[in-house]
């Protein structure tokens, strides 16, 4: 099964390119139970059209892993604090298991 994957550019928060497309296949891996497919889709997309350094290209794993631990440490903030709700523990949850999943399973996709 063929899967379809659109990226609107122009629809992106204005950051460095890398964190921009670092977040988006992070958060389709996610939501794709870390279908790498998805993932390798979105990164090549990107890269067709906008060129990335290979120093930019090596960071994509990091940012990936920075973004889902931010999550996971402000939930756990809010949660020890009393200020969560059932949402932001589902979240947290969430995110501790994609983020071990995506550890241990595809680093080598983005380091070529």
């Amino acid at each position: 099964m063929m899967k379809s994957v659109l990226l609107i550019f122009n629809d992106m928060i204005c950051s460095y390119k890398v964190i921009d497309i670092a977040h988006a296949i992070g958060y389709a891996l996610a939501a794709q139970n870390i279908d790498f497919e998805v993932g390798q889709k979105m990164y090549e997309g990107y890269c067709s059209v906008i060129n990335l350094s290979p120093t930019e290209l090596n960071l994509i794993f990091d940012l990936i892993v920075a973004r889902f631990t931010l999550s996971i440490v402000l939930g756990n903030k809010a949660i020890r604090d009393g200020d969560a709700n059932s949402y932001v523990v589902d979240c947290v949850k969430q995110n501790e298991k994609f983020l071990n999943l995506f550890s241990s399973q595809i680093q080598q996709l983005f380091n070529k």
